[in-house]
C-alpha cells in the first residue's frame, strides 16, 4: 500500500496539480479532530489508492493565508474536503457532521473521480484571506494567533454584521443538513430513513435511493446538498430532488444550531451555565457555573449555582442541553427586553427576571 503524500503548500499545489492533469482533493480538518487521523494515515488501500492515483492530496489544519473565495464551504465544520479542478473550480464537498468515515470518503471519491470537467479559463481571484474580507478580525487579538480555526471565518462575517447592523438571525441557519428535508443520508449518499409526512417522504423518495441532483446542482453527499440548500432563499417553498418536487414549510431552514460555534457571538448573552437534570422529559437544567467579571453580573441577576431552571416566561420547555438552551434564548430574545426564569431553590419555586444585554467587550 502507497504512502499518501499530503501537501500543505498553497499555490504550488495547483501548478503541480496542472502539471499532472489531475483533480485534488483538498481536506480542512482541525487538529482535534478525531475522524481525521485515519483518513490523513489512508488506512484503507482503497483510499491509498485513490488519494495517490487518482487525486493530488492536499491538507490544511489551519485557515490562516487560506484564499476563502477558492474554498467555498462550510467553515463551521471540523473536518471538510473538496474535490477542485487544477484551476480552482469546485467539483464536489465531503465531510460535516453527517459524513466523515473512511468508507464514505472511498465511496464519495470514487464517485467524483469520474466527474466531467467544465470547460474553464483560469479565473481572476482577489486575495481573500479572512483578514483581508473581514477588516474588522485584523484588529483582533485573533488575527495574530498561528492557526486560525475554520469557524473564525464565519465568526468574522457575524461581527462585521453586527458592527454594521446589518445582522439577522435567520442567517445563523447556514448549510441546512439533509434532516431539514426529513432524510437521512448513508455514506454512498443514498437515502438510509424518512423521516413520516417530511417533505421527501411525501414526495416520493425511497430507502435506498441516492441523490443526484437538487434543482441544477449535482449531488456526490450530504455535504454537497446542504451546500445547494444554503444557496436557496428562505422564502422557497418548492425544490426538485432527484426530479421530484418537494414542497417545503415556511420554516424549513430552521433546525438545532446549539453546534454552531458563530451562534454563541449572537446576543442577547448571559454569564451563567447549566447541565441537564437526569430524567426530565420538560426543562431542568442545574445551574453549575456563574461567570466572573464584572461584564456578566447584571446578566447573572439574583440566579444562583445549585439553582435548577425549569421554565422560562411562565412557560414550561422541553429539556435540552445547556447549548440548546442559550442558543433558544438568543433566538427567542432581543437585545433591551428581559426573561423571566422559574427556579427551583431549596425546595421553593421562585421568579428571576434578567435582563437582556450584549455584553460589548
Amino acid at each position: 500500500m502507497k504512502q499518501v503524500s499530503w501537501r500543505t503548500e498553497k499555490d504550488a499545489v495547483f501548478v503541480e496539480a496542472r502539471a499532472l492533469h489531475r483533480p485534488l482533493f483538498v481536506l480542512f480538518a482541525c487538529p482535534k479532530e478525531k475522524r481525521a487521523a485515519p483518513i490523513l494515515r489512508a488506512e484503507s488501500p482503497a483510499l491509498a489508492h485513490l488519494l495517490t492515483e487518482r487525486f493530488l492530496s492536499v491538507h490544511y489544519s489551519s485557515l490562516k493565508g487560506i484564499d476563502l473565495s477558492l474554498f467555498p464551504f462550510d467553515y463551521e465544520q471540523q473536518l471538510m474536503g473538496l474535490v477542485l479542478t487544477p484551476l480552482g473550480t469546485t467539483l464536489a464537498r465531503w465531510g460535516g457532521r453527517d459524513q466523515g468515515s473512511v468508507a464514505s470518503l472511498v465511496a464519495f471519491l470514487t464517485r467524483v473521480q469520474a466527474i466531467p470537467w467544465p470547460k474553464e479559463i483560469p479565473p481572476a481571484r482577489p486575495g481573500q484571506t479572512i483578514a483581508q474580507r473581514y477588516p474588522r478580525f485584523a484588529r483582533t487579538p485573533r488575527a495574530a494567533e498561528a492557526c486560525y480555526h475554520c469557524h473564525y471565518a464565519q465568526d468574522a462575517a457575524i461581527t462585521e454584521q453586527l458592527a454594521a447592523k446589518t445582522f439577522q438571525k435567520l442567517s445563523l441557519y447556514r448549510y441546512p443538513p439533509p434532516s431539514v428535508l426529513g432524510l437521512t443520508l448513508g455514506d454512498d449518499n443514498q437515502v438510509l430513513a424518512l423521516a413520516p409526512g417530511s417533505p421527501a417522504q411525501k414526495a416520493g423518495l425511497h430507502v435506498g435511493e441516492r441523490l443526484a441532483r437538487l434543482n441544477d446542482k449535482s449531488l456526490y453527499s450530504a455535504a454537497d446538498l446542504s451546500y445547494a440548500l444554503d444557496a436557496l432563499p428562505a422564502a422557497t417553498r418548492t425544490l426538485s430532488l432527484n426530479g421530484k418536487r418537494l414542497t417545503l414549510p415556511k420554516n424549513w431552514r430552521t433546525y438545532d444550531i446549539s453546534s454552531r460555534p458563530s451562534q454563541g457571538l449572537v446576543p442577547p448573552l448571559f454569564g451563567f451555565w447549566e447541565e441537564p437534570a437526569s430524567g426530565s422529559k420538560t426543562l431542568a437544567l442545574k445551574v453549575t457555573f456563574l461567570f466572573t467579571g464584572e461584564r456578566w453580573r447584571a446578566s447573572q441577576g439574583d440566579l444562583r449555582v445549585g439553582d435548577i431552571i425549569v421554565a422560562v416566561d411562565n412557560k414550561t420547555l422541553p429539556q435540552m442541553s445547556a447549548s440548546q438552551f442559550h442558543t433558544w434564548l438568543r433566538m427567542n430574545k432581543e437585545v433591551g427586553q428581559s426573561v423571566t426564569l422559574t427556579v427551583l431553590r431549596d425546595g421553593k419555586r421562585l421568579l428571576i427576571a434578567l435582563p437582556c444585554l450584549a455584553l460589548d467587550g
